[in-house]
């Protein structure tokens, strides 16, 4: 009889335990959670959360919860030699153009990681819309989870997002390499091809230029395409006329930087011993070809300014 006892009153501990756990992990609401793993990360999620299509190269999972009008992203990107995150991951662009209006950051520990925590709020319609990233740097890569919703209530502390976070894994990893830094759209002419970061011989892409600097930072972004080669990426740049669109969409912030072109044509004949440069203090984008098509006699090159920020 004792001893039916004392498994009794083990088994009422235990179950005590299991309630407080749950109440710590998830504020005192339960939810019902799954497993994600994939490579060297894993974590928790709700299972009322959907998983949708991967949209781009740097993206490990996204997630949508229409109920709450939540959607969740999980994203990796590779550090390119030189590249400096901004202090604490947070966009340092006026708000004239940046569009996210900066609400708050906090460093925090997502089950062991540290994370740098930025709130921004935006503009959609009249409605407005929260975005709240996360960034952990390992491996040599950004990882982020990025989620936004249009309940200004949800933070870091729900019990939806304690459900992922707090189960966050990231293991040690060689991550494979790759030199795709994100994509550059030109809406009037219909095209769209990937930046990389080692060469501009590549089919399908166009060079991001390491003398110049990366998008949101406070410098020119110079990005070099063949006007006739390996697809010939920038085979009608002459045809953008000033106030058309040129869009990148960055792997390394998680972001589209819309520019506008202010002029086209400029040639450079000495760039071989006076290379173009790309100042610093100004958010522009410089794009640059060989002239005449075919022939490297100079630079072509089309000017543009940054009109404003969005989320991917």
């Amino acid at each position: 009889m004792k001893f039916k006892f004392n498994y009794l009153i083990v088994g009422l501990i235990v179950l005590m335990l299991g309630i407080v756990f749950t109440a710590v992990v998830f504020s005192g609401k339960e939810i019902k959670t799954n497993q994600f793993q994939k490579d060297e990360i894993s974590f928790n999620y709700p299972s009322t959360w959907v998983t949708v299509n991967q949209t781009r190269d740097s993206q490990i999972v996204a997630f949508t919860d229409p109920g709450a009008n939540l959607n969740v992203t999980v994203n990796r990107q590779l550090i390119p030699d030189g590249y400096k995150p901004s202090e604490n991951f947070t966009l340092n662009i006026p708000g004239n153009q940046s569009g996210f209006k900066f609400i708050s950051h906090q460093s925090v520990y997502l089950n062991g990681n540290k994370a740098e925590n930025n709130v921004y709020q935006m503009k959609d319609n009249g409605t407005t819309i929260q975005r709240t990233e996360m960034w952990i740097t390992k491996n040599n890569a950004l990882y982020s989870i990025i989620y936004t919703t249009t309940n200004l209530n949800l933070n870091q502390n729900s019990p939806e997002i304690k459900a992922l976070t707090q189960n966050l894994t990231i293991k040690d990893a060689n991550i494979p390499k790759t030199v795709v830094l994100g994509q550059v759209s030109f809406p009037t002419l219909g095209l769209d091809w990937n930046i990389s970061t080692d060469t501009v011989n590549h089919y399908g892409s166009v060079y991001h230029e390491q003398t110049s600097f990366y998008p949101g930072q406070n410098g020119t972004v110079g990005l070099l395409g063949h006007h006739t080669r390996y697809s010939a990426p920038f085979n009608n740049i002459n045809q953008l006329k000033a106030g058309d669109q040129v869009i990148i969409t960055d792997y390394l912030t998680q972001k589209k930087y819309v520019y506008s072109v202010t002029s086209n044509g400029d040639i450079k004949a000495d760039y071989k011993t006076n290379p173009v440069q790309f100042p610093a203090g100004s958010f522009n984008l410089t794009l640059i070809t060989c002239y005449p098509p075919g022939f490297q006699e100079a630079a072509y090159m089309t000017h543009l300014n940054l009109v404003t920020v969005e989320p991917i």
